[in-house]
């Protein structure tokens, strides 16, 4: 398990370290060097990372249903179930029907312009809490098992 130390004076001055070191951890570690509860976190913020800048659609291009079920199971673990229900009817969308990999970026944005999952896309950014918020609520409660502060 990977894991960020940090120190206590440090956090004092600046309580966004926490959050950094988190960051850092999900983005430079792998997916299977991480623990549970990292994991969880893990899954999140690609999610929300990839639906931010793409929709669903350039999720589910990107991350091809990796993971799935363990995103639909972190989001709930996370309060997050707006956004679990919503990625659970995307996922149903998606997978309605055989899709070809999309090759290049004309091809994405042709298959953009169809707005398939645009209803999907608005009905994650109306969730409340975001998932920003249900990250840090997570991270306020298992700061020890993410990022440790001594």
């Amino acid at each position: 398990m990977e894991i960020r130390t940090l120190s206590k004076q440090d956090v004092e001055k600046e309580p966004y370290l926490v959050w950094n070191a988190l960051v850092d951890l999900l983005a430079i570690e792998s997916y299977e060097d991480l623990s549970e509860e990292q994991r969880a976190t893990h899954l999140v913020c690609w999610y929300e990372s990839e639906v931010q800048n793409g929709g669903h659609l350039q999720y589910f291009e990107n991350r091809k249903g990796m993971h799935l079920s363990e995103t639909l199971t972190a989001l709930g673990v996370l309060k997050a179930n707006c956004q679990q229900k919503v990625l659970q009817d995307a996922a149903d969308l998606f997978f309605s029907r055989q899709r070809t990999p999309i090759q290049t970026p004309e091809e994405y944005i042709t298959i953009a312009l169809k707005e398939e999952f645009s209803e999907l896309d608005s009905r994650f950014h109306e969730c409340s809490p975001s998932l920003t918020e249900c990250l840090e609520a997570y991270l306020q409660h298992h700061q020890s098992s993410l990022v440790i502060v001594n």
